[in-house]
C-alpha cells in the first residue's frame, strides 16, 4: 500500500513539472486525485492545505512571455477599445460635452494607423495608452498592475469573483504592466527653465566642463533647431504624437520629453550673459522637474489616522487614505485599528467637543468599507437610509453574463451599506432611455460602536477626494450626517457595479473600466462634477503639517472654528 508520504513525494515532483509547463489539465487531475483521498485518509486537512497552497503559488508565479503581434493584431485591439467605448462606456459622449474631450470616434482612423505602423511593443503600448486617455477622461479606467493581476487571478480561480475573462487569460497581462513601469516619457535637464517674453532662459547656474552657464542664459537652439522648431519636432516625432490633447503645456518646459532609451540628453546652444555662445551637451534626468518654488505639501504623520485636540471645544481627525497599504484590500485590520483610535480619542474627551473636524482633503480613496465602518456607523444613533440613482448602458447589461453582473454588484454591496431595495427609474432627460437603464438603489446603514460625540460634525473636502473617499462623502451628504466644507470632490462614488475587467483580445492588456454613473442629489453627474460642499470656501494651500500649531493657521479650519 502506498503511503501518503510517498504520494506527497511524486505529487511535489509532478506539480513542479506542471507549473513549469503551465498544464492546467494536469493540475486539475491532481486535485481530483486528492479529493479521493478524503475518503481514505483521516489526515485530509493537511493535504488540502497543501493543495490550496499550491494553487496560490500557481496564481502568483507565472512565465511572462513577450507577445508577438502582427499589424492586424494591433489594429484589432484599437478597434476593440473603440467598440467597447461605444457600446458600454457611460462617459465618452458626456466627456466630449462637459470636459471638451476629443472625439474617440473621429480619432479612431488615426489610432488604427498608429497601431498598424507601430515598430515594437513599446510603441504599440504608447498608441493604446494615447487612445485609452481619450476614452478614459473620467473616473475609474486604468491599466491593471502586476500585483493586482495576481490577486484577481487568484480570486477568479477560486470563484471569489467572476470576470468576463478566465483565470488562464490573466497570464498575458503582466507583460504589459511591467512594460508600463519601465517606459519613461518625461525628462528634464539638471537646471530649471523659464519661458519669458518668448525666450527660454536658465533659472539656475549650471556647470559644464569648467564653464558656468549662469542663471539667465538664453537657450538659442536644441539639437540644431530653434526652440519653436524643436517643440514642433517632439510633438510630431515622440510619444507626444499619440497624445490627442493640447500640448501647449510643453512650452513652459521646452526640454521635457524623454525620447527613448537611446536618448541621453540634448545638444543646446546657450547665449551667456557676457554675449558669448556655448554649445553644450545637457544630460537628461527622468520625470518632471521639481517645482522651482516649492509649493506647500502637507507633511503627514506615518499613521493613517491622526486625532488631535485643536481647542477645548474642537476635536480634529485626519484620515490620509481609505486603503493605506498595498495589501490593505486583503488585510483590512487597519479599519478596526483606525476606528479604535478614534473611539479612544473621543472617549478621553468625555463628550466635551461641540465641534469635530474630519480632514479628508486629498484622500484618494481605497475601500468604501472604511468610510461606512469607521466614519458613519459609529456616529449614528439610529439606522440611516438613503438612495442613489445610478445608470448603466442597456447593452452592457444584456451582453454580460448574469453571474458576472452578480459578482460586480456584490463587490460594491459588501463594501458599502446594506442594499434593501433596487427599483428601475427614469433616466435623466439628457440620456436616451433606449440606451440606458437607471436604478434607484436604497441602502441602510446600521449604528455600530457608537462614538462619544454629540456635537456638530464638519468634513473638509477638495478635488483630491476621489473614488471611495468621494463615496463616503456622497453618502454623508445624502443622510445629512455632517456639514461638508471646502471645494467639490473629484468624483468617483461607487454606485451599482464595480468596474469590470476588460482585456484586449490580441495583446492581452487588461484594464478596469467604469460602467455605471451616479446622479448627485442636485441632479449633476458625480463622476463629472464630484460631490459639492455644503459650505464652499476659496481654494487654499493645505497646512504644512498635521500639528496643532499649523492646523490652527489653516483658513478652512479657522472658518469652522470661528464662523460655522
Amino acid at each position: 500500500m502506498t503511503t501518503i508520504k510517498e504520494h506527497r513525494s511524486w505529487f511535489e515532483i509532478d506539480l513542479i513539472r506542471a507549473v513549469s509547463a503551465g498544464r492546467m489539465g494536469m493540475i486539475m487531475r491532481f486535485a481530483e486525485t486528492y479529493r479521493s483521498y478524503k475518503q481514505k485518509v483521516r489526515r485530509f486537512g493537511p493535504i488540502w492545505l497543501w493543495v490550496a497552497l499550491f494553487f496560490i503559488i500557481l496564481a502568483l508565479v507565472g512565465c511572462v512571455t513577450t507577445p508577438k503581434l502582427t499589424p492586424e493584431d494591433r489594429m484589432r485591439d484599437i478597434q476593440f477599445l473603440a467598440d467597447w467605448a461605444r457600446d458600454y462606456h457611460p462617459f465618452v459622449e458626456l466627456n466630449e460635452k462637459y470636459k471638451n474631450a476629443p472625439s474617440y470616434e473621429a480619432l479612431l482612423p488615426r489610432y488604427l494607423e498608429f497601431a498598424e505602423n507601430a515598430k515594437n511593443n513599446e510603441e504599440f503600448f504608447q498608441v493604446v495608452n494615447g487612445y485609452f486617455k481619450v476614452i478614459s477622461a473620467t473616473c475609474h479606467f486604468y491599466l491593471i498592475g502586476e500585483e493586482s493581476l495576481k490577486s484577481f487571478k487568484l480570486a477568479s480561480f477560486f470563484g471569489f469573483i467572476k470576470w468576463v475573462i478566465t483565470p488562464g487569460q490573466f497570464d498575458r497581462a503582466p507583460y504589459w504592466a511591467r512594460l508600463s513601469d519601465k517606459i519613461s516619457t518625461r525628462a528634464h535637464p539638471p537646471f530649471h527653465i523659464v519661458h519669458r517674453e518668448g525666450k527660454y532662459l536658465t533659472d539656475d547656474d549650471w556647470q559644464y566642463n569648467g564653464t558656468t552657464v549662469h542663471r539667465g542664459s538664453e537657450i538659442l537652439k536644441v539639437n540644431g533647431m530653434t526652440c519653436s522648431a524643436y517643440l514642433n519636432f517632439i510633438n510630431e516625432n515622440t510619444s507626444l504624437r499619440y497624445d490627442a490633447y493640447a500640448k501647449d503645456w510643453t512650452k513652459q518646459y521646452l526640454l521635457i520629453i524623454d525620447e527613448g532609451s537611446t536618448h541621453k540628453g540634448w545638444q543646446v546652444d546657450f547665449s551667456l550673459p557676457d554675449g558669448s555662445v556655448l554649445r553644450a551637451f545637457v544630460p537628461k534626468v527622468k520625470d518632471f522637474p521639481a517645482p522651482k518654488a516649492e509649493k506647500v505639501h502637507t507633511t503627514e504623520p506615518k499613521a493613517n489616522c491622526t486625532c488631535l485636540e485643536l481647542t477645548k471645544d474642537v476635536g480634529y481627525i485626519r484620515v490620509k487614505s481609505c486603503m493605506p497599504g498595498k495589501l490593505s484590500a486583503l488585510f483590512r485590520g487597519f479599519i478596526k485599528k483606525d476606528r479604535n483610535k478614534i473611539k479612544t480619542f473621543l472617549e478621553r474627551s468625555q463628550g466635551k467637543y461641540s465641534k469635530l473636524i474630519i480632514d479628508f482633503r486629498n484622500n484618494g480613496g481605497g475601500l468604501p468599507q472604511y468610510g461606512y465602518d469607521a466614519l458613519i456607523s459609529p456616529f449614528l444613533d439610529e439606522p440611516a437610509t438613503y438612495s442613489q440613482v445610478v445608470g448603466v448602458k442597456k447593452k452592457f447589461l444584456a451582453d454580460t453574463d448574469e453571474s458576472v453582473l452578480d459578482s460586480l454588484r456584490d463587490e460594491v454591496s459588501t463594501q458599502k451599506a446594506h442594499v434593501i431595495r433596487i427599483t428601475e427609474t427614469k433616466p435623466p432627460e439628457e440620456l436616451d432611455p433606449n440606451q440606458w437603464t437607471f436604478y434607484e438603489v436604497t441602502r441602510k446603514i446600521e449604528p455600530r460602536n457608537r462614538y462619544n460625540f454629540k456635537g456638530d460634525l464638519y468634513i473638509l473636502i477638495n478635488g483630491g477626494c476621489l473614488s471611495a473617499a468621494d463615496d463616503y462623502l456622497n453618502a454623508v451628504k445624502r443622510i445629512g450626517l455632517a456639514t461638508l466644507v471646502g471645494q467639490n470632490t473629484g468624483g468617483g462614488a461607487a454606485g451599482y457595479l464595480a468596474p469590470p475587467i476588460i482585456m484586449l483580445p490580441a495583446s492581452g492588456m487588461a484594464f478596469r473600466v467604469e460602467t455605471d454613473l451616479v446622479i448627485n442629489p442636485d441632479g449633476s453627474i458625480n463622476e463629472l462634477f464630484g460631490t459639492p460642499p455644503d459650505v464652499e470656501l476659496p481654494i487654499i494651500w493645505p497646512p504644512r503639517s498635521i500639528t496643532k500649531e499649523d492646523l490652527l493657521k489653516d483658513e478652512w479650519i479657522r472658518t469652522v472654528i470661528d464662523e460655522l
